[in-house]
């Protein structure tokens, strides 16, 4: 728990590893690890901009092992900095979600091949957390949602595998589950149905613990698949990058500032601290009119 302005808030540390997105300018010029040596064919963004990725190195089951170990060990270490919980990232293009993608994972030991296998580390990764500190202060973030290029193309097989852990996730008593929407057009492909609104749609009746819908929100649209019982919190990303006040913004209606996209994942504050709060342009009394139930 931490003060914010003489405020007590809740904060949670999300835990990831990003795997083969990582790059060698990283590692002394060694390859990041990885599931299977596969090169995603994405970019990477370093100290000297956006580099293409490289081939990594596969994980040896000693690497995975450690790999274990250390989400375990952050998680601790965590909650002795002060965070109320962890978040693991398990999804998108990142270490888990390349296990949990056979274009990725081409292993043939007990973490490859089939579903279950493929989601074997994260629910290994849970176990070990689990272990360290209270499994309801741990969080998880995961779905079906892709970058839709490189070697992170939705497949017949990436709606099961989803469903897969999220059948598994309903063992564990998490504080959430983040389930992000589509980042990507996915019209034409074997997930058009979860577009929009549909990612949500879908998964709501398979998770009756706490979800927490995210990617493409507005305030319009959270309060609106709060109400339709889609979901029961809604998660602001972007939206935080270039308006360091949002929920003032949203509590008064004020206009929400845009964030510069060409600044994302760039080193220097330019384009991440320095978005002035609407003080600095504004007064909120102006906007106190428009103040309503969120």
């Amino acid at each position: 728990m931490f003060a914010d302005n003489g405020h007590l808030v809740r904060a949670s540390a999300q835990l990831w590893h990003t795997g083969s997105i990582s790059h060698p300018d990283f590692f002394a010029g060694d390859p990041p690890l990885v599931p299977s040596g596969v090169n995603p064919d994405l970019r990477s963004p370093t100290a000297s901009g956006s580099q293409p990725t490289v081939t990594p190195r596969a994980m040896t089951r000693e690497d995975i092992t450690t790999t274990i170990s250390d989400f375990a060990a952050a998680a601790a270490n965590a909650q002795r900095a002060g965070f109320d919980g962890v978040q693991l990232q398990a999804g998108f293009s990142y270490l888990i979600g390349q296990f949990l993608n056979p274009q990725t994972n081409q292993r043939t030991d007990d973490y490859g091949g089939s579903i279950a296998n493929r989601a074997r580390i994260l629910f290994d990764i849970l176990d070990a957390v689990g272990e360290r500190i209270d499994i309801t202060r741990v969080g998880v973030k995961t779905g079906p949602t892709w970058a839709e290029h490189g070697k992170f193309v939705s497949t017949a097989d990436t709606l099961a595998t989803s469903e897969y852990v999220v059948e598994r996730l309903k063992d564990y008593p998490l504080a959430h589950w983040l389930l992000m929407g589509a980042m990507a057009d996915l019209s034409g492909g074997p997930l058009a149905h979860l577009q929009g609104d549909g990612m949500f749609r879908h998964f709501r009746p398979l998770y009756k613990g706490t979800l927490i819908a995210n990617v493409g929100m507005t305030r319009e649209r959270g309060n609106n698949i709060i109400t339709q019982g889609l979901t029961d919190l809604v998660a602001y990303g972007q939206p935080f990058i270039a308006n360091p006040d949002l929920p003032e913004r949203f509590a008064v209606h004020a206009p929400i500032a845009e964030a510069d996209h060409t600044l994302h994942y760039t080193p220097g504050p330019h384009g991440y601290t320095d978005y002035p709060p609407i003080s600095e342009n504004h007064t909120s009394a102006q906007y106190l009119p428009n103040i309503r139930h969120l």
